[in-house]
């Protein structure tokens, strides 16, 4: 959904980039969607008290609440558009994977390095590609493929879904991934306030010097 792309670059500019001040125009056009939809977000965010409106913009003064109501209203099902079981283990499927974006446990692992075990594999790419290299299964499924969108992959680096979309897709999956949100909670707490250095990529790149 559009709005979707609104939260995300929204909430990417607070937590990748540490910018809480930004204007209507700027976020309309990183989303290619019309001012009207940003401003609708905005004037809910508003009255959440998330934001507050400013001359020529808005400030994000409370992002989590911002973050949480998205998690909330996610709908990362309706984004599901292929599924199938893999007899493999989840590293050995995602280095088979290609033009996409992980999130979720994946999302995590390949950011930050974290070890906490994990089966199933969310990737944003084309259906058609991994259905032709992982063809559909009896068994309980492992591998699920999302719809992706241009502004998800234009936010993603390293083929890697950002902070808050990592954030909001873990929060669906419900209980099975409550130790992975905490620890990626933390680490957006730390981003929050501008202190990027503290979840910058594995490789060593932090997010102001990808910025």
């Amino acid at each position: 959904m559009k709005l979707d792309r609104v939260y995300r670059e929204i909430l990417y500019r607070v937590y990748e980039e540490g910018e809480a001040f930004m204007s209507q125009r700027e976020v309309s056009k990183a989303c290619g969607v019309s001012i009207g939809l940003v401003n609708l977000l905005v004037s809910r965010m508003e009255g959440l008290g998330a934001v507050e409106r400013r001359p020529m913009g808005f400030r994000v003064i409370v992002p989590k609440k911002m973050l949480q109501h998205w998690a909330a209203r996610r709908n990362l099902k309706r984004d599901l558009v292929y599924s199938t079981f893999v007899p493999e283990p989840a590293e050995e499927i995602e280095g088979s994977l290609r033009e996409g974006v992980f999130t979720a446990y994946s999302g995590c692992r390949l950011r930050f390095g974290l070890e906490e075990d994990y089966s199933e594999v969310y990737f944003y790419g084309d259906p058609k590609a991994v259905r032709a290299l992982y063809p559909p299964s009896p068994h309980a499924p492992n591998l699920h493929v999302l719809t992706p969108d241009p502004h998800l992959t234009f936010r993603s680096k390293d083929s890697v879904a950002p902070l808050p979309q990592l954030y909001v897709d873990l929060w669906q999956l419900g209980r099975p991934a409550e130790r992975w949100l905490m620890e990626l909670e933390e680490r957006m707490e730390a981003a929050q306030g501008g202190d990027l250095e503290e979840v910058g990529w594995i490789s060593g790149m932090s997010c102001k010097e990808e910025v």
